[in-house]
Order: C-alpha cells, then structure tokens, then sequence
C-alpha cells in the first residue's frame, strides 16, 4: 500500500468530478458530454489507480487499460470540445459520435501489440493539438485560451513527471499536475 499514491489519486479523482459538475453544467449537452468523456476517462483511472495501490495487484492490467483509455478517448473528447468551447461551437450528435467512435477506434488500436509503443504519442500529440488551438484563440482575443494554456502546460508538465523524482514521486507529481490541468479545463468554461 502507498499512501500518497492513494492520496494523489483521490485528489484526481475528486478534482476530475468536481470539475465537470461544478463548471460543465451551462455547457451545450453533446459538448458537455465530450468533457464528460475526457473528465470521467481521467477520473476512473484515477479511482482504479487508488484501488490498486491499496494492494490489489489483479486491477493492475485495468488500470493500464484505463491509461490508455484515457489517453486516447479522452485526449480526442477533450480535443474536440476545446475546439468546440473556443470557437462557440454547439456540436450535433453527428459531430459528437464521430469524436467519440474515432477515440474508441484510437484505443482499440493501441492496445494491439505492433501499435502499442505509439500510445506516449498520442497524449502528446493531443497536448501539442491543444497548444495551437488556446495560441490561436488567444490570437482572436478569446480569453478562455489562457486556460487552455496553462492546462495543456500542465498536462505537458505531467508527461515528464518522471524528470522530477528528485522533488515528488513520479506517480504523484503526475496525479496533482493533471489535477490542476482539470482545474484549468472547467475555468476554461466558466460562463464570462
């Protein structure tokens, strides 16, 4: 059992529902569901993480699973709806079922053995994504793109957790700095 792991994860986990239901709930409702997805793919791995640092060691392959879950799914969900989110875009359900079927689509490839080693590219190519997107907006003189910003700063921070051992632990500098990346998402949305 490692209690910060467990602590960490928590706070993720809460943080990640938290979030989606106190800044999320004005958002349009396929839009709302795209955060949901990004929000609860986060939120979920977090949960199980906690549970298997408690010990249990035979939720260990979902808990991976549920990393690349999240890193696909979620990352396309939260792609989509920041473009949604910054250009007032209110999508249809067409927009929304092929964000969500291509996430899907993503994940099962990434769980094929040849296709593995790429799944580290697909959170970073997403945070990369969410860049340009919040500079751009930020360009136009939208404001919600600072958030983004510092989000996709975060997320970013977050893939090099291991850089930083010296400071925190790897597990845990990466569970508090998509804590805040979550925290930057819902005060991206915040009604003006």
């Amino acid at each position: 059992m490692i209690f910060s792991h467990i602590l960490s994860g928590s706070i993720l986990a809460g943080t990640g529902i938290g979030v989606f239901w106190r800044f999320f709930q004005q958002v349009p409702l396929f839009n709302r569901l795209l955060w949901g997805f990004f929000f609860l793919t986060i939120s979920l791995t977090a949960l199980i993480g906690v549970v298997h640092y408690t010990g249990t060691e035979s939720l260990e392959p979902l808990h991976r699973s549920m990393r690349v879950l999240a890193d696909s799914l979620g990352v396309v969900c939260a792609v989509v709806a920041t473009w949604g989110l910054l250009n007032r875009i209110s999508y249809k359900r067409t927009s929304f079922l092929l964000a969500v079927v291509s996430g899907v689509i993503l994940f099962v490839l990434l769980l094929l053995p040849d296709v593995r080693l790429f799944t580290p590219i697909v959170p970073s190519m997403g945070i990369l994504v969410l860049m340009l997107m919040a500079v751009y907006a930020l360009m136009q003189r939208n404001k919600r793109g600072l958030w983004i910003v510092l989000a996709a700063m975060m997320m970013g921070l977050a893939t090099k957790a291991p850089a930083f051992d010296t400071v925190m632990n790897p597990v845990d500098f990466d569970h508090y700095a998509n804590a805040l990346a979550l925290w930057f998402f819902g005060k991206s949305a915040q009604p003006r």
